[in-house]
């Protein structure tokens, strides 16, 4: 029986310890969705991860069923320049977007029509997002102020000045909080309440590109022309762990999984990377593209990677990437982590069964 134990033990160490297949030679695409006629500037994923919104500097919104590369609905047609940001409302009933004609646009798919620009900046809107508790929007400027936005009214709850062009706004999971990277190098969070400025964080030596909240809400991750990404403890901004660092240039757009395990980020140096939030190493090779990559996105249920090559929009499989076994994201699927406890509860009765004989 003990040899039995033994040969058990051996296969849940081999499970749970053997690394994945290695992939040689450089990494392609799984899909390329073209349908664009100018560069792809951004991407939202609707929840189900069977769809995604895409904003273009050839003025128009499209939506794309990820499964089959199809248009689903559009083009939407109403920005007079080029289309720099885009996100979906909670209830993926409402696409927000923003770009270098100055204006924030509300469009309702089921609707079908072009809604009026929400005309308050004063310069290109490089970034908008909406709360998660969906009450409030946000748009971030090169007028160098966050507006903050009323969902239903479209009022303007208030401006939120800086000192730079503002290039990304994010709000916290909680909605009780506002956080904002720009051009003087400094992210600054904001209560979403009272516009009080809560923390500065000025660490970073260039501009600030990207920021994103864990789900969680405990830390927040920026992404900078400095060629850094940083992680900070949301309550007091202190740095936490090291700084994620190997990309050659600019890195100008960061994603989080859904679950926080992993980033992904895009650069001027033509790749984009994953790397673990806990070890904050790279995982795996980078993903190679034939010009700078202006986004990155992770679908929802972490299958897919978004990024794009002018007016292609490139889907990569995660589970066909090559992820170090040291590193172990989270990714490993349900099954194999169902596997792992069956193999566990078999290894405990045979150490019970083995007990109780010798007793």
């Amino acid at each position: 029986m003990l040899r039995l134990y033994d040969i058990a033990r051996n296969g849940y160490l081999s499970l749970i310890c053997e690394p994945p297949g290695q992939i040689v030679g450089k990494l392609t695409p799984s899909r390329t969705i073209p349908g664009h006629t100018d560069t792809v500037c951004a991407v939202a994923f609707f929840k189900d991860g069977r769809r995604a919104v895409t904003g273009s500097t050839d003025c128009t919104l499209r939506i794309w069923d990820i499964q089959t590369g199809v248009l689903a609905e559009g083009p939407f047609k109403g920005h007079k320049d080029g289309v720099l940001s885009v996100a979906l409302s909670p209830d993926d009933r409402r696409i927000i977007s923003g770009g270098w004609d100055k204006n924030v646009m509300i469009w309702d798919p089921e609707r079908k029509y072009t809604p009026d620009p929400l005309e308050r900046h004063t310069a290109t809107v490089n970034s908008v997002c909406f709360s998660p508790d969906g009450t409030k929007f946000a748009s971030g400027s090169d007028d160098e102020t966050v507006i903050l936005w009323d969902a239903v009214t479209f009022a303007v709850l208030a401006i939120l000045p800086h000192s730079g062009y503002v290039y990304s706004v994010a709000f916290s999971p909680d909605s009780l909080k506002l956080a904002t990277g720009s051009g003087d190098s400094i992210i600054r969070v904001w209560h979403t309440k009272n516009a009080e400025v809560l923390l500065k964080i000025n660490d970073h030596k260039w501009s600030i590109r990207s920021i994103v909240w864990l789900p969680d809400g405990q830390q927040l991750i920026s992404a900078s022309c400095d060629r850094t990404v940083k992680f900070w403890n949301s309550s007091d901004g202190s740095q936490i762990g090291q700084s994620c660092i190997g990309h050659a240039d600019s890195i100008v757009s960061l994603a989080v999984s859904s679950d926080g395990s992993f980033i992904a980020t895009a650069s001027d140096d033509k790749t984009v990377r994953l790397w673990s939030t806990e070890t904050y190493q790279q995982i795996g090779q980078s993903l190679e593209h034939p010009a700078w990559v202006p986004f990155v996105a992770v679908c929802p249920n972490m299958e897919l990677l978004v990024s794009a090559n002018g007016k292609e929009v490139l889907l990569w499989s995660i589970q066909r990437l090559p992820f170090s076994a040291k590193i172990g994201m989270r990714l490993a699927s349900k099954k194999s982590a169902q596997k792992v406890r069956m193999i566990s509860v078999i290894i405990l009765d045979i150490v019970l069964i083995h007990a109780l004989q010798v007793g």
